[in-house]
């Protein structure tokens, strides 16, 4: 009768006990994640340089065991880096959080993602970015922009589009090249072509201009390489655009990729 009323107290007890221990992973994970992972995935995982966190579904990691991978082995190329000092506890409990914030509901990006719609169109957006295979490629393709990015990123890449350039968008070789920085070069003969560096080794670089055409240059042809560190093609709309206009755009683009 004794080993009848332990099993049924263990059974009644083990329960509590999941939940109590899934409560202290989630708890000591969002001190991990504010340590370690908040600059590129915000907040609450609302996402920044990096995506946000705080859906349901994870693309790159719909389980747990590719989350921990991610985590630990990062995703080379796309600014994602690889995190290697943590134990086996703190790997469960940063999924843990990761998983909870998945959870609990989104705040969705304020303004009217509708009008937000019809200002990129006139704003000829479209001439510089790619959505859906329809626009130019002087840009980032946006196609999923409201996947891979937060709002506040977003934001600020419409307000200060030179504060911080993209990066995990170009298929560049070399590792540490800044993505998207403007160029000018001017060659021995008098020619001039500015745009964004695609690709740069010591003898060349590669270069798309405003207008889309592909360059190749070698350095010896060249008078002048001129890098434009701290600035953007893309111009700012801080002082274009009112604030609700601002909104409803930003609100467009957060909702790229899927609903939220």
């Amino acid at each position: 009768m004794r080993v009848v009323l332990l099993g049924l107290a263990l059974a009644t007890a083990m329960p509590a006990l999941a939940a109590a221990q899934g409560a202290n992973d989630v708890a000591e994970g969002k001190k991990l994640f504010t340590g370690l992972c908040v600059t590129c995935h915000g907040f609450d995982g609302a996402g920044g340089a990096g995506p946000p966190l705080n859906r349901p579904r994870l693309l790159s990691a719909p389980d747990d065991a590719s989350l921990r991978n991610i985590i630990a082995e990062g995703i080379p190329n796309r600014g994602m880096p690889r995190v290697r000092r943590v134990t086996d506890d703190e790997m469960r409990q940063l999924v843990a959080y990761v998983r909870s914030i998945g959870k609990s509901a989104r705040v969705v990006a304020r303004g009217d993602a509708a009008r937000g719609g019809q200002l990129y169109a006139k704003l000829g957006c479209a001439s510089c970015h790619i959505i859906s295979g329809n626009g130019g490629s002087l840009g980032p393709e946006l196609t999923n922009i409201g996947w891979i990015r937060g709002a506040d990123y977003l934001r600020q890449a419409v307000l200060e589009p030179a504060a911080r350039l993209p990066q995990g968008n170009l298929p560049i070789p070399a590792r540490g090249y800044n993505e998207y920085l403007p160029v000018t070069v001017v060659l021995r003969d008098g020619a001039e072509v500015r745009g964004i560096r695609l690709n740069e080794d010591v003898f060349t670089i590669q270069i798309r201009d405003t207008t889309g055409k592909f360059h190749s240059v070698r350095k010896s042809d060249a008078a002048v390489v001129r890098k434009e560190t701290g600035s953007s093609l893309m111009p700012s709309y801080a002082n274009r655009l009112a604030a609700g206009e601002i909104d409803d755009l930003v609100a467009y683009l957060s909702r790229l990729g899927g609903a939220l």
